[in-house]
């Protein structure tokens, strides 16, 4: 099975901008603005709300409030936990325009998966 990873690491500038690159794109699919499960992944308001919060708290951690840091520490994995969800979702439901705009965007990565190869022990006498 497919599966796309969010460029979720580097330093949080970084991280922001790809996020602020990753909505628009899934703003525009056909799938979200056809048949989105917003009980389970969030309306459009809830997705901007949520990066908002994360650029509030990012903002508010530049001046060394430890609080604030924290506070954007959870608010990033709580932010990659619903994109990673998001992705999740897009592999299987959307269809091939859909996964071509998200991996043209450039913040989203085709995942391969490489099988290990194992070797047989050998036996001991």
């Amino acid at each position: 099975m497919d599966e796309y990873t969010f460029k979720s690491t580097g330093p949080d500038p970084t991280y922001l901008a790809n996020v602020n690159i990753f909505f628009p794109v899934l703003f525009t699919l056909e799938i979200f603005k056809n048949g989105w499960p917003e009980h389970k992944f969030g309306s459009q308001s809830v997705l901007l709300s949520e990066a908002d919060w994360f650029r509030q708290m990012y903002e508010g951690g530049r001046t060394g409030n430890r609080l604030h840091i924290a506070a954007r520490k959870a608010a990033r994995e709580n932010l990659s936990a619903r994109i990673q969800k998001i992705l999740r979702y897009a592999t299987v439901m959307a269809d091939e325009n859909d996964v071509k705009a998200l991996l043209n965007s450039g913040v989203v990565i085709y995942k391969t998966r490489k099988k290990a190869h194992r070797t047989a022990k050998q036996a001991q006498p």
